[in-house]
């Protein structure tokens, strides 16, 4: 894996896109998530991935409102930042799968007592 690669495949980008008109108060915003220490092959590792994003999701989307307008724009920018942020996350895992199959194709096979001499 080259280290080009391996930086990408670290951080996933939190970039909220609207698929309507926006308002003319509509902030845009970037963030990274680091997952570069989880495992996206297991359950546990992509659950954790998706607990970071949300958590990030939330707190990038908070505008400190109380009033219906400020709660349901707030719910609106996690829900539409979430589905902009998921083919992201998808790749992400699937990178880390396909590097996985790729390190198990290397590994080499561990010898068997039959096919060693002198055994």
């Amino acid at each position: 894996m080259s280290l080009r690669y391996a930086i990408a495949a670290a951080t996933l980008l939190i970039t909220p896109t609207a698929a309507f008109a926006e308002p003319a108060n509509v902030t845009e915003f970037e963030a990274k998530v680091a997952h570069d220490d989880l495992d996206l092959t297991t359950t546990e590792g992509i659950a954790r991935l998706d607990q970071r994003v949300r958590t990030r999701v939330r707190q990038m989307c908070q505008n400190g409102g109380r009033d219906s307008a400020s709660v349901r724009l707030e719910r609106k920018c996690r829900v539409s930042t979430l589905a902009a942020t998921a083919p992201a996350v998808r790749v992400a895992i699937a990178n880390a799968r396909i590097e996985s199959l790729r390190f198990a194709q290397r590994a080499p096979s561990p010898a068997s007592p039959a096919s060693t001499p002198g055994a």
